[in-house]
């Protein structure tokens, strides 16, 4: 039962006096006819326009409104659009129709979700579906053919049909940026005060890790521009024809960009004049000769902006020379000049580009004068508009305390909050709608958990790539290692702030701590023998930990490279005839499979080094070092797991052993 369910009144099925009294439906054809007053037993039908021409086709509209059943189930009380398409083959451009049809009413009048298509192309559920597939931004379509709706069906046919493609439809999944506002959530306020900053004349740049939503902000700044006569122009970064650009080249792309953008027919300067020495004074020139033509101040974005500075630039001249400095003395320069032109928006993954001071010998043209901000989490009135309104459309209704617990499990991250709905969705068996209770929600985080890596690393892993300290910082405080922690954040609050910025940790006056629990559990399973700060007893159970795991690799490696070389027969040959003669009896009998069972194999760790020893001409390339380096590796691992048992291993040799390990570890996974 909906939130206000009481407070509404209630809507029955039928027909609006007007539909008949105007005649709206004597607008369709006989078989439509039939079909509205079938759909009006359970719909209330409301209104229609004229017939309209798209291409070369006709179509045919008309409004229904749910009655209580549907609203109840789909989360649905406005007015949906229904398009009857009269053609025997459905074509994918059907789907312009409703656009049509949605502008001729107030926004706030049609149910911008769910759209309804009637054909005459019997296959058209089946076409519907997998064009949707392509294009996952679409509003649910729920498809019926003419002859559907004409035949005889029962009480729960249409509702069935609506069942279908609402609950089929996974609304959290999406992983590329959102390309519209049907389900973009929680960033009003922010494009609001961007969009604000530059009708004041002043400039943005806006930072965020991987899937915070940076580029979805960029495409509704640019729809909320385009819709408020305003004008954007956008440079990918990114992209190679930008950042193989040297910076006088890249000016003269601006140039033509921006004359595209305002319709100019202002002849600006050929790209040749456009030399080190000239290309500032062109850009003026050019740039005022256009706006002249229609004075209307653009926005400047660039997108992927680390992609062309200094140190992370995706080519050398920007990454180590001196082009990020010219390009922005120019745009600096001409923008004190002529502020009523243009403003520019920087949009990157680190607010580097605008916090150092100096580049080389060069002051940085944009050190302290623009000011930036970090891409904000969502706090949970904003988990709770996204999740509830989503989850309803796909049958799942979350309980109130869950949009607490997803804010303070995934710091608020709209991505991470929504691929682990999407993980509910999986989990939430049975006839929808479903209660997301307490007891599905720690169901699925256990599951997510499990399975989060891939996630986590497409938020994280730029920061691994490019900025090392800040990732290291992230693996310490994970590690519990505090004071290798401090002592980095004692050096300045400048790595500290970056990822506070970025949402990952907080801090209060207890110390540190991570904001995004996934994170954290990554993190410490991935480092986790990566810990400084560890005592005798937590270094004894490592050591035995991964000497475990690297003899059941090694058990494994053995039997697949000797099976693969000598065949089962003989490879038990080769195999016993590198054990002692006392020991050769006993496993005469058994199969190659059995005396390397990665799991139970009655092989010691020191059979495997002689095995490894006498067959080294297989294994040569699997290693690619030194054969006496292996065995001191391997048997410096076998003397020092059991000295450790007997005594404090000390710390030299404990990161010994470590490197040891990590070296062997990194070979077997690559062959494993």
């Amino acid at each position: 039962m909906s939130d206000n369910h009481f407070n509404k009144k209630q809507t029955s099925p039928g027909f609006h006096r007007l539909f008949y009294q105007n005649k709206l439906i004597n607008g369709f054809k006989d078989e439509e006819q039939k079909i509205l007053k079938r759909l009006s037993a359970e719909w209330y039908i409301t209104n229609s326009g004229d017939e309209f021409t798209i291409g070369l086709s006709q179509y045919r509209y008309f409004l229904m409104k749910p009655t209580s059943i549907f609203s109840e189930m789909f989360n649905i009380e406005r007015e949906i659009v229904c398009v009857f398409s009269s053609y025997e083959s459905f074509e994918p451009r059907t789907l312009d129709a409703f656009e049509y049809a949605v502008s001729q009413f107030p926004n706030l009048r049609i149910e911008n979700v769910c759209r309804v298509l009637i054909s005459k192309d019997d296959k058209t559920e089946e076409k519907i579906t997998s064009l949707l597939k392509v294009d996952p931004e679409q509003p649910i379509v729920i498809p019926f053919s003419y002859s559907e709706l004409l035949q005889q069906y029962d009480d729960y046919f249409v509702r069935n049909r609506f069942r279908k493609h609402f609950y089929s439809r996974d609304l959290f999944s999406f992983l590329s940026p959102l390309k519209k506002d049907l389900y973009f959530f929680g960033r009003s306020e922010l494009i609001q005060d961007i969009v604000n900053r530059h009708r004041s004349e002043e400039h943005t740049a806006l930072f965020g890790l991987r899937k915070s939503g940076k580029t979805s902000i960029v495409f509704a700044i640019e729809r909320f521009m385009a819709t408020h006569s305003g004008v954007t122009l956008t440079i990918d970064c990114e992209s190679p024809s930008v950042h193989m650009l040297r910076w006088n080249e890249l000016l003269h792309v601006v140039v033509k960009v921006f004359k595209e953008k305002h319709g100019s027919d202002y002849d600006i300067s050929n790209s040749k004049n456009y030399t080190e020495k000239r290309a500032a004074e062109l850009f003026e020139r050019d740039m005022l000769g256009i706006f002249e033509g229609k004075k209307q101040a653009t926005l400047l974005i660039f997108d992927e902006i680390e992609r062309i500075s200094p140190k992370t630039g995706s080519s050398s001249h920007w990454r180590e020379g001196d082009d990020f400095v010219y390009f922005w003395q120019t745009l600096r320069f001409f923008f004190q000049k002529h502020s009523n032109v243009l403003t520019y928006m920087l949009v990157g993954t680190n607010p580097y580009c605008v916090e150092t001071p100096m580049f080389g010998v060069h002051d940085n043209p944009l050190f302290s004068s623009i000011p930036f901000q970090y891409v904000p989490n969502f706090d949970v009135v904003k988990t709770r508009e996204m999740v509830r309104k989503l989850g309803r459309y796909m049958g799942l209704r979350f309980d109130e305390i869950i949009y607490s617990k997803l804010t303070e499990d995934f710091g608020g991250h709209p991505f991470l909050i929504r691929q682990f709905c999407s993980s509910i969705n999986t989990l939430a068996i049975g006839d929808r709608p479903v209660i997301v209770d307490k007891a599905l929600y720690e169901k699925a985080k256990n599951q997510f958990l499990l399975d989060a890596k891939h996630y986590v690393e497409m938020v994280i892993q730029v920061l691994h790539e490019w900025y090392k300290d800040e990732y290291d910082m992230l693996m310490f405080l994970a590690n519990n290692d505090k004071s290798v922690f401090d002592e980095f954040a004692k050096e300045g609050n400048y790595y500290t702030n970056h990822l506070i910025g970025y949402g990952l940790i907080n801090k209060s006056n207890n110390g540190y701590s991570f904001n995004i629990e996934c994170v954290k559990e990554y993190l410490t399973q991935r480092y986790r023998y990566e810990r400084q700060e560890i005592s005798s007893e937590q270094r004894l159970h490592e050591i035995n930990e991964r000497r475990i795991s690297l003899e059941r690799s090694l058990r494994k490696l053995i039997r697949n490279q000797i099976k693969s070389t000598y065949g089962k027969r003989e490879g038990q040959q080769k195999l016993l005839s590198s054990l002692p003669e006392n020991r050769r009896a006993a496993l005469a009998s058994k199969e190659i499979d059995e005396i390397l069972e990665p799991s139970s194999s009655p092989l010691y760790f020191l059979d495997l080094v002689n095995i490894i020893d006498r067959e080294w001409s297989i294994f040569k390339n699997i290693f690619e070092i030194d054969k006496e380096k292996v065995k001191f590796m391997l048997g410096e691992i076998n003397t020092l797991r059991k000295d450790a048992h007997s005594n404090d291993i000390g710390t030299d040799d404990f990161s010994e052993l470590r490197l040891y390990f990590r070296k062997l570890e990194a070979i077997l996974e690559n062959w494993l």
